[in-house]
């Protein structure tokens, strides 16, 4: 695949200049000779990451949002207020404009963020900004109510959705973090062959040490955002 600029839509931010440093700092993370130790003990069941369970646990059906869902997304060190609990699992307006949004028509089931149109693009941004609408803003600026959203859109779409925490988004120089400038630059990265072909060994590596669980190795896009996550600093 040629690693061509994301189309987008009319009036998005220019990503232009956050596009090598953070391809830089990502294959950084992959040629790190700690990183398939790294992977391995974020693949175990028997440690406490969230591991292949984020995407696999209970049933997910693509086009629908359950408890399994949330339950998965909190794996991730995020919270989801009783309330915005409520109105994503009972039956109502807001549940029924997420699924709507969640449709596979409007979302195809094997979409690649590296692949996306500007049609493709608005319609994530319209579940994702209707998510994040859901999660109030806190006061501790050290939560934020985007991060929440994004884990629930990656968790439906993992190959879609990248995860977006404050972890990946500083070690990429992407922070603040802005979706339309981060979902082009993860496009971009995923874009290149050879950042694929590094991942997918790295992954298989994982899967072959025993007593790990990698879940789906295809979800590539995932398996690069713990990579990162895992060689970036924690503290900041």
């Amino acid at each position: 695949m040629a690693n061509n600029r994301l189309p987008v839509p009319e009036g998005w931010r220019n990503a232009d200049l956050y596009l090598e440093p953070a391809l830089d700092r990502v294959w950084t993370a992959l040629r790190d000779t700690r990183t398939p130790e790294r992977l391995a003990r974020y693949y175990s069941p028997d440690a406490n990451f969230a591991g292949s369970t984020f995407l696999y646990h209970g049933e997910s059906d693509p086009e629908d949002l359950t408890h399994e869902d949330l339950l998965a997304v909190t794996l991730l060190d995020v919270k989801i207020p009783p309330r915005t609990v409520r109105s994503l699992l009972e039956s109502g307006p807001t549940r029924n404009r997420v699924l709507e949004l969640l449709s596979a028509d409007r979302l195809p089931l094997d979409a690649k963020l590296e692949e996306a149109t500007p049609e493709l693009l608005e319609a994530m941004v319209q579940l994702y900004e209707f998510l994040r609408g859901l999660v109030p803003p806190t006061r501790d600026r050290y939560e934020v109510n985007w991060a929440t959203a994004a884990k629930i859109c990656a968790r439906k779409r993992p190959n879609l959705f990248p995860v977006r925490d404050e972890v990946v988004c500083r070690y990429l120089r992407l922070w603040p973090s802005r979706y339309q400038v981060d979902w082009q630059v993860f496009a971009w990265i995923m874009g290149h062959d050879d950042v694929r072909d590094q991942l997918e060994k790295l992954i298989r590596r994982t899967a072959d040490v025993s007593g790990t669980d990698v879940g789906d190795p295809g979800t590539l896009l995932r398996h690069l955002d713990v990579a990162v996550w895992m060689h970036a600093p924690h503290r900041f």
